[in-house]
């Protein structure tokens, strides 16, 4: 029997299974990793946002007791107003809590500010201070 060299039609048919199930896998963990990605930048988002809305807070006035809700906006112009604050490109998809509440000393208080995607129950970020009531 003369030597044949090459590949049977079952080892080609085994090697092209084997090589669409790697890219298979390979292809859902890309798809994962775009998922991770995005949902990092969401976090770091929201932890950006909850900072600025911390240091906000810092510089008005004393805060008054109570929980405000809000969200933030793109649009310059409408900083300050209640329930809206600026935040920056992309900001819009975000919504902030900020509950202020008494400690045991009468001059402190502390404020802690949450930052969710609107519509999604799940907090993405949480901030908290204690204020000092200014004295002049």
């Amino acid at each position: 029997m003369a030597d044949r060299r090459g590949f049977t039609l079952l080892e080609v048919l085994i090697a092209t299974a084997l090589l669409g199930i790697a890219i298979v896998s390979l292809l859902g963990l890309h798809a994962r990793n775009i998922r991770l990605s995005a949902e990092t930048l969401d976090l770091t988002r929201a932890g950006l946002l909850a900072s600025h809305l911390i240091t906000m807070t810092r510089v008005d006035e004393y805060p008054e007791l109570g929980i405000e809700h809000g969200r933030f906006s793109s649009d310059k112009d409408l900083f300050g107003t209640s329930d809206l604050r600026y935040g920056g490109a992309g900001s819009e998809d975000f919504v902030w809590t900020r509950e202020v509440m008494p400690t045991a000393i009468e001059t402190l208080r502390r404020v802690r500010v949450s930052v969710s995607r609107s519509g999604d129950p799940q907090v993405l970020a949480t901030m908290a201070v204690v204020m000092r009531q200014q004295s002049y």
